[in-house]
């Protein structure tokens, strides 16, 4: 204490009489000291306190304009997702109008479902008319909205800027797009296949498909006609007399139970065996003259038949060939056969005459040897008739009469597999003319799918509404804004903010973390609910269309695997090889288009250096920016009220009809597609 004492006298005295205000005798604070340090320290504190409440408020006018400028690019991101959807809508029900044509021209080209090709081909046209409606009608929707995107920019962001007018603190300004005006090119909404050419030519296919049907029809009818011939008893067959009168069975004479596991060339070889056997076992009944004239006939017509049926052709695969004889059995029939000019009857001198004979075991063949002769001879006066075993061409032309026109003769069956192989023949000739035909309009089908699918393969479009480059915003504080009175008080002389100005820009970029095939999976569910029960548009097309709407994006479904599965469903073609090649050429040229997958990530506005928006709008300066807003009202709400007006009287009302979606398969109904704008801006 001692010490002390004498420091503090000694300090006062050597810092002068004022020190004693703030030290005492004793060395310590007086209380006017301790006083002023408390004042010093409560206006620093209070100080600090307003410099912090007035830089804080003075940065908020930088997050109302980052705010503004990204509500602004808002309204573009919610017309690039309808675009979007649109696009997609387009394209799909394009695609899958012209897949369903593709599925018409293979059925057109098989003759057991070509009836149904018509029903598939017009759901194809109603599947592309709807297209072409609903692009036109989205053509114009889109146009119209666009028309009044930048006054809906400004009404949102300005939206966004008024409410941001809270505790005292009083923002003006809005967001402007760059470009201000839109440079979007619809036609591509107009591009698209013409389905008259292509019904045209596909029913033309199926035309010569119906042709090649009948024929073949006609062709099973006669080939039916043949195997009962030779394998049904009715009331006989070939078969059944063949083992009657020769005793032929086994391998030589089998039966067929289906005319599927027979042919042609089966009968021919039963009459073959046949005939071999008639031949060898032919003897006389009796020793009378005119049963050995009728056996020898017999004898000869069995050998002739025997040799012309070995010679007969029975070829049922492409190109068809059949030649089966037709044997004669009437005296017309022989003389146009080699039964009538073969040299092959004995004759005699006979009374100095040469005389035909049937044999020479013939009573009447008495005299020399005098060589052979024909019926055609002995009918043109050259030798003379035997009339003992009165052979003639009335004799051989009776050989194969009775068999032939009763229906208990085997000639009578042969000569109804003869007439229904002509038959078989024609048909199949006539079958193989129209197929050429289905090939030649199989091609020209096939032309005229690649010209549909290149007028659908087009670039994607360019969207560029107005603001695709981006929204500047600028937004004002208005000055005046007290600091608190909390925060000055008695120890600080009250303040206000001065006003203060931020200019901000965001654009549209992708986000990689979305899939837009969620939204047109919606949409598609959408549109779905509202038509009520599915559309059966020839078996799944509604369906079909869903898939290619929904893999439109990046999880996208290959249109050739699409295309692949609906003409896998059409089945095995029942081996038809023009439907098989038209099949697998649709097939690949659908391949070789390589439709890509569309970028369906949706877009979301992100901040961007104002200065980035202005130079791809070919603006030098933010000086030039700012002037564009100087003509704007002083007032948010003014902004919004006034723009928001001008969509109502663009519009007529808050609504927008987009487009219009006509139902396939359902004549005269349509869904409109709206967007209610104010769900973007609230009415005021």
């Amino acid at each position: 204490m001692e010490a002390g004492n004498r420091y503090g006298d000694r300090g006062a005295k050597a810092f002068g009489p004022s020190v004693g205000f703030f030290l005492d005798g004793e060395g310590g604070y007086t209380t006017v000291a301790v006083a002023l340090a408390l004042l010093v320290s409560l206006t620093l504190v209070f100080s600090v306190a307003s410099a912090e409440w007035a830089l804080s408020r003075s940065a908020e006018v930088q997050e109302v304009a980052d705010a503004a400028a990204m509500a602004g690019s808002n309204c573009v991101a919610a017309f690039s997702t309808v675009v979007q959807v649109i696009d997609a809508c387009v394209l799909s029900l394009g695609l899958a109008g012209v897949l369903v044509f593709a599925a018409g021209m293979v059925v057109a080209a098989v003759p057991f479902l070509q009836a149904k090709s018509p029903a598939i081909l017009h759901a194809g046209r109603q599947v592309l008319d709807a297209r072409r409606t609903f692009a036109t009608s989205a053509s114009r929707g889109l146009e119209r909205f666009e028309r009044v995107l930048p006054a809906l920019i400004m009404a949102n962001s300005a939206s966004c800027v008024s409410a941001n007018c809270r505790e005292g603190m009083s923002y003006v300004g809005c967001a402007v797009p760059f470009p201000q005006t839109s440079e979007t090119d619809y036609s591509f909404l107009d591009e698209g296949p013409d389905p008259a050419e292509m019904e045209e030519s596909a029913e033309q296919l199926r035309e010569a498909t119906a042709e090649k049907e009948r024929a073949l029809k006609r062709a099973q009818e006669a080939k039916e006609r043949a195997w009962r011939a030779d394998c049904v008893d009715s009331p006989m067959c070939m078969r059944s007399r063949a083992a009657r009168l020769t005793g032929m069975s086994g391998r030589a004479n089998p039966s067929y139970a289906s005319v599927e596991g027979w042919q042609f060339e089966y009968a021919r070889l039963r009459a073959r065996n046949y005939y071999l056997l008639r031949h060898t076992r032919e003897a006389p009944l009796n020793s009378s003259p005119e049963e050995l004239s009728r056996s020898a006939a017999r004898r000869r017509f069995y050998a002739y038949a025997y040799e012309e049926v070995s010679a007969g052709v029975c070829k049922e695969s492409d190109p068809v060939v059949m030649d089966l004889p037709e044997l004669p059995h009437t005296r017309a029939t022989v003389r146009s056969t080699r039964l009538y000019t073969d040299v092959c009857w004995p004759c005699t001198e006979e009374d100095g005459a040469r005389t035909m004979h049937s044999t020479l075991e013939c009573p009447g063949a008495t005299g020399a040897s005098d060589g052979d002769a024909s019926l055609e001879q002995l009918e043109q006066g050259l030798v003379k008739r035997c009339e003992v075993c009165g052979m003639d061409i009335a004799v051989m032309g009776s050989a194969a009469d009775a068999s032939t026109n009763i229906n208990n003769g085997f000639e009578h069956y042969w000569r109804i597999v003869v007439q229904a192989s002509r038959d078989y023949r024609a048909a199949r000739e006539e079958a193989a003319r129209a197929d050429a035909r289905m090939k030649e309009l199989a091609e020209k089908n096939t032309n005229l799918f690649q010209q549909a699918i290149d007028a659908l393969s087009i670039d994607r479009p360019r969207i560029r509404p107005a603001g695709y480059q981006g929204c500047v915003s600028v937004v004002m504080r208005h000055g005046g804004v007290a600091v608190p009175s909390e925060l000055t008080g008695s120890f600080i002389a009250g303040a206000s903010l001065p006003p203060g100005v931020a200019l901000s820009a965001a654009t549209l970029a992708p986000d990689s973390a979305t899939d837009g095939n969620d939204v047109l999976s919606r949409a598609f569910d959408g549109l779905r609910e509202r038509w009520g029960a599915p559309v059966d548009l020839v078996g799944h097309i509604a369906e079909l269309w869903g898939k290619l709407l929904v893999g439109y994006g990046s999880s996208y479904e290959s249109v050739s695997g699409v295309t692949e599965g609906l003409l896998d469903d059409l089945g095995s073609l029942f081996g038809e090889r023009v439907a098989s090649w038209l099949r697998d050429k649709l097939t690949a040229i659908v391949d070789a288009c390589g439709f890509q997958p569309a970028d369906m990530r949706l877009r979301k506005p992100v901040l961007v250096r104002s200065q980035r928006v202005l130079d791809q709008a070919g603006l030098t300066s933010v000086g030039e920016a700012r002037a564009l807003l100087e003509a704007l009202p002083a007032s948010a709400e003014e902004i919004r009220t006034t723009n928001w007006q001008k969509v109502l009287e663009v519009l007529g009302g808050s609504g927008v009809e987009i487009a219009t979606l006509p139902i396939p398969g359902r004549d005269g109904e349509s869904l409109p597609l709206s967007l209610d704008l104010s769900t973007l801006v609230s009415a005021p």
